[in-house]
């Protein structure tokens, strides 16, 4: 099947730029690209009125408009339509808040050519729809882990179906609803639960359907069991008489099932016509298979009422295990160092030095404890899939120039050259700044703590090429052996030399390390030789 051109609304007010423009998609781009050129940011709103465009490549000087208020104007009028800014404007403040407000990317006139143009609008589509994408899906996320809490939440399976039927219209914009479950027998569909009728009268008017009678004869047939069915003009309909009493324009029923089961229907109405795209119709099942696991546990809790708490508790332990850890393990850690420490300032009386070397001993081994407890609940969250990354435009120089200063005495102390060797021109780069720190502060610790005194460290970047820039912390220490470098990565595994070092880890570190950087796109590796010292690079891509 042939794909058209793609349309991308120039909003330009320069003439030649313009034809520049055009010539240099024509050239980088063939047939690929039509372009539509209006040079009034109103005469592209009156456009975007008329018809949706893939990209809208704009100019922030416009007879009609100035500044950064043209990104947001566009948005409000085309919401989803990606925005890339092409303007003679050289001002990165300005760059990075074009992008705060919206735009997928920021290009300079005069400094652009066809390849990096076309580059730009697809990889701004691309990047719209990822993100719509991921809106989507994080929705639908939403809704599914509600509807789950609410299901492991209670066994009264009359309170967790409102729940759910009242989640589920307000997620689609659902007027009106109703469950049917079929009875004990498993012959008749009996009314459950309703909600959002107007008239309570329509509600008693809902009668009873035969699972062996009746689906041959109902308005959506036998399919009304097997799989959603979707009716979008029901006022046009000869059936469904109650709905069509109530208003209903448009009507989408799906099965709830459990293990391949049947067990009932749920009705969804809107008393306004709409068109169910796919996403939604495959969501709504998948509510509805979740609905049969909640209504196949409730029928099933007499019968199993000493597992069903049981597992319970699980559910609830499992839920509770890292809020646990948290309050259990650091509060008297916590308590434990500050009584060392005001015992060693001689609170409670006179401490001698055999004293004090002991209450040092309490106070490190509370702190690596406490250190292991933060690891593990790093570990956790990341494992987890909830990696608090909050990208921000940063200036990876800087952030590594900090880093090597935060551990500068600590080095002097030790006796270490502690270096830095950053590239001049590293690009600022889309990162979360505490989530990297966290990866550079417990490199550099690593290879201060196993570098012997006259030894050397240094904490380096380059960029690798226009998509890629790696970070490298480099130590003269003794080096890993060969066969341990594969595991190095491993959840509490550690090298011959840690272990033998007075210095102990977590053996998580590293591995907090690895998910951070690949929560940025990125790759972390290790070269080293016996005896020669190690290097531990990551990478993070350019164009995140």
């Amino acid at each position: 099947m042939s794909v058209g051109p793609i349309r991308v609304l120039l909003v330009e007010d320069n003439p030649g730029d313009a034809r520049l423009l055009r010539e240099l998609l024509k050239e980088a781009g063939g047939s690929q690209f039509d372009l539509v050129h209006v040079d009034r940011l109103g005469e592209a709103l009156r456009v975007l009125k008329q018809e949706q465009f893939p990209v809208v490549l704009l100019d922030l000087s416009l007879p009609d408009a100035q500044g950064l208020d043209n990104i947001s104007r566009l948005n409000s009028h085309a919401e989803g339509t990606p925005i890339v800014v092409l303007t003679g404007l050289n001002d990165e403040d300005v760059a990075v808040k074009a992008l705060q407000q919206g735009a997928q990317d920021y290009l300079i006139k005069g400094q652009v050519d066809g390849q990096l143009l076309v580059r730009s609008l697809r990889y701004a589509i691309q990047r719209q729809k990822i993100e719509e994408v991921l809106k989507s899906h994080n929705k639908e996320l939403s809704i599914l882990r509600e509807i789950s809490e609410t299901i492991l939440g209670s066994l009264d399976l009359r309170s967790v179906l409102e729940s759910i039927l009242e989640k589920t219209m307000l997620s689609g914009s659902f007027d009106l609803g109703n469950i049917r479950l079929l009875d004990r027998n498993g012959q008749m569909l009996e009314l459950v639960t309703t909600r959002g009728y107007r008239d309570p009268k329509n509600v008693l008017s809902h009668r009873r359907l035969s699972w062996a009678e009746d689906r041959a004869s109902s308005t959506f047939g036998k399919r009304i069991f097997t799989e959603p069915c979707v009716e979008e003009n029901v006022q046009g309909r000869t059936g469904l008489r109650t709905l069509r009493k109530e208003g209903v324009q448009s009507l989408i029923a799906v099965p709830i099932r459990a293990e391949g089961e049947v067990l009932g229907i749920i009705q969804l109405g809107g008393r306004v016509q709409r068109k169910f795209r796919p996403e939604e119709v495959n969501l709504l099942a998948t509510i509805g298979n979740q609905m049969g696991v909640a209504v196949q546990r409730a029928q099933l809790y007499e019968e199993t009422k000493r597992q069903a708490v049981e597992l319970e508790k699980a559910n609830k332990l499992q839920a509770d295990f890292t809020a646990m850890i948290a309050h259990d393990l650091r509060s008297p850690l916590m308590n434990i160092m500050g009584t060392a420490e005001v015992m060693t300032d001689g609170m409670f009386g006179p401490v001698s030095e055999e004293q004090k070397r002991w209450l040092a001993k309490i106070r490190g081994n509370s702190r690596a404890l406490m250190d292991l407890v933060s690891d593990f609940l790093d570990v956790t969250k990341l494992e987890a899939g909830y990696v608090d990354v909050r990208k921000e435009a940063v200036e990876l120089r800087r952030l590594i120039q900090k880093s090597v200063e935060d551990y500068a005495v600590l080095a002097q102390d030790k006796k270490i050259a502690l270096t830095a060797n950053v590239e001049p021109a590293l690009p600022t780069i889309n990162v979360d700044p505490r989530r990297l720190d966290q990866v550079l502060t417990n490199l550099i610790s690593n290879a201060l703590k196993f570098t012997a005194e006259g030894g050397k460290v240094e904490v380096g970047g380059a960029r690798v090429n226009a998509t890629q820039a790696n970070v490298w912390v480099r130590d003269s220490g003794n080096g890993i052996p060969a066969d341990e470098l594969g595991h190095l990565f491993a959840k509490y595994r550690q090298c011959s030399n840690a272990r033998v070092s007075d210095q102990k880890g977590t053996g998580l570190g590293l591995v907090i390390c690895k998910m951070i950087v690949e929560a940025h796109g990125g790759k972390i590796w290790v070269e080293s030789q016996e005896g020669k010292g190690s290097t531990f690079y990551f990478s993070l891509p350019l164009s995140s």
